[in-house]
C-alpha cells in the first residue's frame, strides 16, 4: 500500500499488511471438504456451455433460413447480383474480373473449409 505520492510504504502501512496477513493465514491454509462437488461441477459447466452454444447457432441459423424463404430474399439478391454483374461487364475486361472473381471464390471456399476445422476441433 503506497502513498498518493508514490513514496515507499510507511512504517504503520506496514505494520497494517502484516496484521492483516496474520489474521487471514489460518483462512488460507483452510481447506472445506465437499466431496468432490467442486471438481464435478467444473467438469460439466464447459460441456454445457458449448452444447448450448451449438443449440443457440444451429437455431439461428435455421430461423435465418426460414426467414429467406418466407420473405423471398432471393429476389433483391438475384437483383443485384445480375445487376453488378451487367454493370461491370459492360465497362470491364471479362478476363480479369473473371480471374478477380475466381480467386475471391477460392479464398472464400478455403476460409470456409478453415472454420469448419477449427469448429470441429473442439471436442466433446
Amino acid at each position: 500500500m503506497a502513498n498518493i505520492d508514490n513514496e515507499q510504504p510507511t512504517v504503520m502501512a506496514e505494520i497494517d499488511n502484516e496484521l492483516l496477513e496474520q489474521f487471514f493465514r489460518p483462512a488460507r491454509q483452510m481447506q472445506v471438504e465437499d466431496n468432490g462437488f467442486t471438481e464435478r461441477v467444473m467438469r460439466h459447466l464447459p460441456d454445457r456451455a458449448i452444447c448450448l452454444s451449438r443449440w443457440w447457432t444451429a437455431t439461428c441459423i435455421a430461423l435465418g433460413i426460414v426467414l429467406f424463404v418466407v420473405f423471398k430474399g432471393w429476389q433483391p439478391l438475384l437483383v443485384s447480383i445480375l445487376s453488378l454483374t451487367h454493370d461491370l461487364a459492360s465497362s470491364v475486361h471479362p478476363i480479369p474480373f473473371f480471374m478477380t472473381l475466381g480467386v475471391l471464390s477460392c479464398l472464400a471456399v478455403l476460409g470456409t473449409v478453415r472454420q469448419m476445422e477449427q469448429f470441429n476441433s473442439f471436442s466433446y
